[in-house]
Parts: structure tokens; sequence; C-alpha cells
């Protein structure tokens, strides 16, 4: 085969790029504001597992240095305040980032029964324009009729 037969050949339609299925995701991105996206990325990193090892360690050279430097010593009050003080802000951030999932999620059901629905019609059709097909072939359908209708209800 050659390059021109190449270049003539239909291309595979990309099922990602049909016409009747929404992007969610993307639809769901240029709602958000700059600040909600700031705040998903900042939960995304303070939730992934290498946030809590680097927590953990910081807080264990913390409490080191401050036993022996007498820096911050026991009971470490300024390491308390700043945890206290980073987690009161990561609470917000974190209740922004729930919010936008959780609209993300509301577009995502209300795009999939969309998808569903028009899915089930086309069945629908599908299985009439079959029956109607096979009652001009001649063949008996008169049980499967019984059966479209009680599905399609």
């Amino acid at each position: 085969m050659t390059s021109t037969q190449t270049a003539a050949a239909p291309a595979q339609p990309d099922v990602e790029e049909h016409p009747l299925v929404d992007d969610v995701n993307s639809v769901h991105q240029r709602m958000l504001s700059a600040t909600e996206k700031i705040c998903r990325r900042i939960a995304n990193a303070t939730g992934a597992p290498l946030a809590l090892l680097l927590a953990i360690i910081l807080q264990f050279i913390w409490i080191g240095v401050g036993a022996l430097t007498r820096w911050d010593p026991f009971p470490f009050v300024f390491l308390l305040t700043c945890s206290n003080v980073l987690q009161l802000i990561l609470i917000f951030v974190i209740a922004v980032a729930q919010k936008q999932q959780t609209l993300h999620d509301e577009l995502r059901a209300e795009a999939d029964h969309d998808s569903i629905s028009r899915l089930l019609y086309h069945q629908q059709l599908q299985n009439e324009l079959l029956i109607r097909m096979a009652e001009r072939a001649g063949a008996d359908v008169s049980d499967l009729k019984i059966t479209a209708r009680a599905l399609a209800t």
C-alpha cells in the first residue's frame, strides 16, 4: 500500500469525539475559577502519600532538633502552633476542593443519565426495526412484540 492510499483511507471515528457525548471533565474545568483550581491542586498534593511522609519526617526532625538545641523544647509550642495554623488553612482548601468534586460528580451523573437515555431509546428503535424486518420476511413475531413492549415500559 502506498502513502497516497494510506492518506485516502477513511480515518477511524474517535468515540470520545462523538457529538452526542459531552466531555464532562472539560466542561467542569471551564467552570472552575482560578482560586478553585489552586485549591484542587493543593488538596490533591496534600492528599498524596508523599505529603504524609514529608509531614511525618518534618515533625520528627523538628522534635529532634528542638529537643537537642532547646530552640523549641517540649511540649513544642511553636511546632503545634504552626501545625494548627496549617491545618486551619487546609480545612478550607479541602472543603473548596470537595465542593468542586461534588459538582463534577453531579455533572458526570447528569451526562451519564443523558447518554444512557439516548442509548435505551436507540435500542428500542432498533428492536422495533428488527421486528418490522422480521414481519416483512414472513416470520411469526407475535411473542417478540409482547416481550419488546413489556421491556419498553
